[in-house]
C-alpha cells in the first residue's frame, strides 16, 4: 500500500525496521462462523432500519469483524440482481449512513461485501458475473468505506496491524487495484 493511500485511509505509519508485528488469521474475530442478517422485503420497502441498527449494536459488542452476511428475503423470484432493485439500494445507502463502519462487519464469504458495495455504486454495465462501475467512482467509494471502517477500529483501540489487515481485506475484496489501471 502506498503512502498516499495509507494517509488518505488514516492508517498508522508502518512499523520501524526491526519491530515485528504478529497478525493472526483469526485476529479480532471472537465468534466463529458467519452470521446471516435476514432483511424482509417489507422492511426494505417500508424503509425500516431500527431492528437492524439494534443488531449492529450487538455486533459491535461481540466484535464481529468480517462475520455478517446480509440476505434480502422476498426477492427470490425477482429477475434483477440485488443491486438493481432501487428499494434495496436505498435501504443499504441508509444503513451505511447509520452504520458508517458497515464494511468492518461484512463478510467476504458469499460476496456479502461486494453486494453491499454494488448497492452503493452506480453500476454502468454487466456481463455474466462481471459488474462494471466507473473507476473513479469505485475508487472514491472504496476509499470512503475503508476509511470509515479504519476510523471505527481506531475508536475500538485495535492495533495498527489489525487496522492495516482490515483495510487490506476491504481493498482486496472490493478490487481497489482494478480502479487504478
Amino acid at each position: 500500500m502506498d503512502d498516499q493511500l495509507r494517509q488518505r485511509l488514516g492508517l498508522p505509519e508502518p512499523q520501524e525496521d526491526g519491530e515485528v508485528e504478529i497478525v493472526t488469521e483469526a485476529m479480532n474475530r471472537d465468534e466463529p462462523g458467519t452470521i446471516v442478517m435476514n432483511v424482509s422485503r417489507e422492511d426494505v420497502e417500508k424503509g425500516r432500519l431500527e431492528n437492524y441498527l439494534r443488531e449492529f449494536k450487538k455486533y459491535e459488542k461481540k466484535r464481529l469483524r468480517g462475520k455478517i452476511t446480509i440476505i434480502f428475503n422476498g426477492y427470490e423470484h425477482d429477475r434483477r440482481e440485488v443491486y438493481q432493485v432501487r428499494e434495496i439500494t436505498n435501504w443499504v445507502d441508509r444503513l451505511l449512513k447509520n452504520v458508517p463502519h458497515l464494511f468492518y462487519f461484512l463478510s467476504r464469504e458469499n460476496y456479502a461485501m461486494r453486494i453491499a458495495f454494488f448497492c452503493l455504486s452506480e453500476v454502468v454495465g454487466r456481463s455474466g458475473m462481471e459488474v462494471s462501475i466507473t473507476k473513479e467512482q469505485g475508487r472514491r467509494l472504496i476509499e470512503k468505506v475503508t476509511k470509515s471502517a479504519v476510523i471505527y477500529t481506531k475508536k475500538r483501540k485495535d492495533s495498527a496491524a489489525e487496522q492495516r489487515a482490515l483495510a487490506e481485506d476491504i481493498l482486496d475484496e472490493l478490487g481497489y487495484e482494478q480502479t487504478l489501471q
